[in-house]
């Protein structure tokens, strides 16, 4: 009863946690909708003025907030008078948060336009009984025919109600992939066309977005325009730049010593909280509304600026941010600086379209940027700009524009592993051993723990442990990803600084490797404005889930609904996956990987789970294979994903204790894990304790050594197990460090009569 009461409460507070969350991204009250099939979550509203992203997800030791500001700036030149009073010779409106405080009459949305579009049927999830499916998700139209496993439509209308309107709309399809293959990017496809009666003359638009971004000072984020020259690209030249991509990275701040904050160590524990890379690169531009191919020379302006000192019209004028859009870069010059004129030839800030970072020999450090030297009060919150035009729109003519954004990072547990080995940012100094991923039943012990096993994690990447900590590279023969022959470093020792920038910056290599992947995707393709296909492999559809919470065991089943869907692929079996829970002794909090534990067949929709332990929560995912190998998202019907993680977790259970008796009170009734440390439990992880062979019906009283009774337990689940979930007292306070009683008093029914028998015991608590 108290753990049903609990829950309940838990699941309130967690949907209550959730809407907190949700609600202040969409601005004024706008409606809000995610992508959620890949790696990369999506989150936009129906003015676009709140865009989100977090990736890479299902890695909980890491930072995935990827976009901390993003948005749209449109100019053109048309005499108007601004609600100010003041009459201009430009028109603008920005398309962002906090930059503009009439937004509502800046960017209206078009009415019914915003809308979400998933491939496949969304799957339902029910875990003992409850239902944890999102209501959005299963109510958004379905439609076989969209390009993308999922698709987020919007529209607005830009000054729509001004003297004269501005009339201009901006469309925007997202795009994101279910495939792993393709699950680290989302396309964003935008249509900017003339609704009016009047020609548009001199259209500028401005994209911005600053990715991998913090939003406190002092940071040490850093970015860098790769883009520059890639007109020369396109002529022939394979020295000059291949894509066309802001992309930002945790580099370093100022420090003193030998300290190296890179990829951001965990001061304590070491592993690597932000390893990631992210960039936003440019897929297509227009060369004109006549002309649809792809013109090399847009953007016609690229670069970083800082986030606070993008022109907005709460500080400007609209000639000032229209000036900002057109122009070359106006922005302080520092030494790490380079600027290409519209040619692409080095320039002078003066007149410098793409602004760079310095990449001459012996005047930064490796990776293009000078780590210890630069102001970190005023080199904050790098934000990525892109300026497309200047495009003339006749009326109903318009232009298309194709950017997405694009993820690497290296494994999870090689974050973990070589960060540790780094130790918290220093170099050379001693760290305790480092130990690889247990399994169950393994042979080989590590600090007295079951063996190692070399497997691959949730986003696919390869990882061998056995103490020691290897590395990555790329694989000449077979593509993708290989372990290193040899390990970087032995278990127990310290990476140099070198070897540590090795790893991290093999994220740099990903990220470029997924943008090159986005932009074939787009090439390869046939998508225009929500229509056509992409030239890819597209994912099952992900089945339906219930798990039960059983005697000993966890059952699962699945819908087979997914053999129906022919476009894809042949369904030839299912794959079972189950979150493993690193001790958290050796990766405070603790790491938490899922891994495979059956393959089977297309026939078997059902699988008992018993190599369990009670006292243990788990977390699964199943997905369907196909021909190709290709398996369904692993985000769709994972358990644990809920604002509260366990309130979705299966536990096994055991039937009420029949043989439990009153004439020896410590034989049958077990209390786990005793001694219970909140830090060191290795095979129980997280605040709670366990209440094991219970009878059906019980109360456990607490008591403190002096006699206090401090808490009671009801008990009526009709099995013998019982969580303390919050160790409180009666009045809420956390439970201290000590020695404590326990008596289990049986009942004849839910909340009934003492039977007369009872169980004695006790239990230590070290915090």
């Amino acid at each position: 009863m108290w753990k049903i009461a609990t829950t309940g409460m838990l699941r309130f507070c967690g949907i209550l946690a959730l809407f907190l969350l949700v609600a202040p991204m969409t601005a004024l009250g706008q409606q809000g909708r995610t992508l959620n099939i890949g790696a990369l979550e999506y989150f936009t509203n129906e003015i676009m003025s709140a865009d989100d992203m977090n990736w890479p997800r299902g890695v909980r030791h890491m930072a995935p907030e990827m976009l901390d500001t993003y948005g749209i700036t449109v100019g053109l030149r048309r005499t108007w008078t601004a609600p100010d009073g003041q009459t201009y010779n430009v028109q603008v409106a920005q398309v962002m948060q906090n930059k503009f405080s009439d937004i509502e009459n800046v960017t209206v949305p078009v009415s019914g336009a915003f809308k979400r579009v998933h491939r496949n049927p969304y799957p339902t999830k029910q875990l003992d009984g409850v239902n944890w499916t999102q209501t959005f998700d299963q109510n958004d139209p379905v439609d076989p025919t969209i390009p993308s496993d999922a698709m987020i439509y919007t529209a607005i209308d830009l000054w729509p109600n001004a003297n004269p309107r501005m009339d201009i709309r901006v469309e925007r399809w997202a795009y994101v992939f279910a495939n792993d293959d393709y699950d680290d990017m989302v396309i964003m496809e935008y249509r900017i066309s003339n609704t009016g009666s009047q020609t548009a003359e001199d259209v500028v638009i401005g994209l911005n977005a600053a990715v991998h971004s913090e939003a406190h000072y002092p940071g040490d984020l850093w970015g860098d325009y790769y883009g520059a020259t890639y007109p020369r690209y396109v002529g022939g030249d394979a020295s000059a730049d291949s894509l066309r991509m802001w992309y930002a990275w945790r580099a370093d701040m100022s420090s003193s010593g030998n300290q190296d904050d890179t990829g951001d160590p965990h001061s304590q524990w070491g592993y690597f909280q932000e390893p990631q890379f992210m960039g936003h690169i440019v897929l297509h531009a227009d060369a004109s509304a006549s002309d649809e191919s792809d013109d090399p020379n847009q953007p016609f302006k690229a670069g970083w600026s800082q986030r606070d000192k993008v022109k907005n019209l709460n500080e400007a004028s609209q000639t000032e941010v229209y000036n900002f859009l057109a122009n070359s870069w106006d922005v302080p010059d520092y030494p790490y600086d380079t600027f290409y004129d519209s040619d692409r030839n080095p320039s002078t800030r003066e007149n410098g379209y793409f602004r760079v970072l310095e990449k001459e020999p012996g005047k930064v450090a490796p990776y293009g940027i000078d780590l210890y030297s630069f102001d970190s009060e005023q080199e904050q919150e790098k934000n990525g700009f892109f300026g497309f035009g200047p495009y003339t729109l006749a009326p109903g003519e318009d232009v298309r524009i194709v950017t997405a954004f694009v993820g690497g990072v290296i494994p999870s547990r090689l974050a973990i592993d070589a960060g540790r080995a780094w130790n918290g940012g220093f170099e050379g100094r001693p760290v305790f051993g480092v130990c690889d991923l247990y399994v169950a039943n393994q042979a080989v012990p590590c600090n007295n723990m079951p063996g190692p096993l070399s497997y691959s994690d949730m986003h696919g990447h390869p990882i061998v442990q056995s103490g020691d900590v290897y590395g990555l590279e790329f694989d000449p023969v077979n593509g993708g990803l290989k372990v290193t022959d040899a390990p970087l470093v032995p278990g127990g020792n310290t990476l140099t600084k070198t070897q540590k920038d090795d790893i991290i910056y093999l994220g740099q290599k990903l990220m470029f490797e997924t943008a090159s992947i986005a932009k074939r995707v787009w090439d390869s393709g046939n998508v225009k404005y929500g229509q056509g296909t992409f030239n890819i492999p597209y994912a099952p559809a992900a089945p339906s889930l219930v798990g039960l919470s059983e005697n000993d065991q966890i059952r699962l089943q699945w819908s087979d609904n997914t053999l129906d869907n022919s476009r894809g692929g042949t369904i030839t079996g299912w794959r079972v996956y189950r979150e493993y829970k690193r001790p958290p002794a050796l990766t405070s909090p603790y790491d938490t990987t899922f891994i495979r534990i059956a393959d089977l067949p297309v026939s078997q929709t059902e699988y008992v789970d018993t190599d369990v332990v009670r006292g243990e929560d788990y977390y699964y995912y199943i997905v369907a294979v196909n021909d190709q190998g290709i398996e369904s998202s692993p985000f769709q019907n994972r358990t644990g994903t809920s604002a509260n993680k366990e309130d979705e977790a299966l536990a096994p259970t055991r039937a009420p204790a029949e043989t439990w008796r009153s004439e020896d009170p410590l034989e049958g009734v077990v209390v786990v894990p005793n001694p219970y440390h909140v830090q060191a439990a290795q095979k129980y992880p997280g605040k709670r304790l366990n209440f094991l062979n219970l009878p059906a019906y019980a109360n456990v009283h607490i008591y403190t050594m002096t006699g206090d009774r401090i808490q009671t337990l009801e008990h009526d689940a009709n099995t013998g197990d019982i969580d303390w979930e919050r160790q409180d007292t009666f009045s809420t306070m956390e439970i201290v460090s000590g020695v404590y009683l326990y008596v289990v008093e049986e009942l004849d029914g839910p909340r009934g009569n003492p039977t007369g028998r009872t169980a004695i015991g006790k239990f230590v608590v070290i915090k």
